[in-house]
């Protein structure tokens, strides 16, 4: 059951779209954002994609006479970059996304995105009937998580490593810089939870 047992990672795709400038961005704006996916600056054209990572930062404080531990206080929230790798092809955009936000005099061209790891079981349009959820072209795909980021900014890109004996693909490595991580429930995403119910018979 696709629901409840755990799924492979190779099956995912990511969206990155125009964030606004020094957005105020909070979980309302996902709504919008999906509306938007059709615009999409990249989509789901990454092998690798790592760094969903999210930390408390823990500040200490001694007690005079309390000798048990110190007490412990939250101080902010830590996200580590996002990390995506794709294979090179004649498509220049994340290039062309590093020097816009380099040269631009104004705000810089900051991104929002979505990573959303798919099950290759069960397929929503063969369980529930119905379109997919999001209105992602994922034919027979379910949605088990999605990740939500805000306000990135492209603060590494590598190129391959070139070598005249070595076979292997070139691929090219981005770094995103961002201010916020959320993984996202069925009831966040206009279309999903209706599909989870259908699949669930509830």
């Amino acid at each position: 059951m696709p629901l409840v047992n755990p799924v492979p990672a190779f099956d995912f795709s990511v969206v990155l779209l125009d964030a606004k400038p020094i957005s105020e961005t909070s979980l309302t704006d996902v709504v919008g954002f999906v509306s938007g996916i059709g615009k999409a600056f990249v989509f789901g054209s990454f092998s690798e994609a790592s760094g969903l990572n999210a930390e408390l930062e823990i500040e200490e404080y001694r007690e005079g006479g309390n000798n048990t531990g110190p007490h412990k206080f939250l101080k902010w929230g830590r996200y580590s970059n996002l990390v995506f790798r794709r294979g090179v092809t004649f498509n220049p955009d994340l290039w062309d996304w590093y020097y816009a936000t380099l040269y631009k005099s104004k705000d810089p061209v900051r991104k929002n995105g979505l990573v959303v790891l798919t099950d290759r079981g069960a397929g929503v349009s063969s369980l529930a009937g119905g379109p997919t959820p999001l209105g992602l072209p994922l034919v027979d795909r379910l949605p088990a998580a999605v990740w939500f980021f805000r306000n990135g900014l492209p603060e590494k890109l590598q190129g391959p490593s070139l070598h005249a004996k070595n076979n292997e693909i070139a691929i090219e490595t981005l770094e995103i810089v961002h201010e916020g991580l959320y993984r996202l429930g069925p009831s966040m995403l206009p279309g999903a939870a209706g599909a989870v119910a259908d699949v669930l018979g509830i």
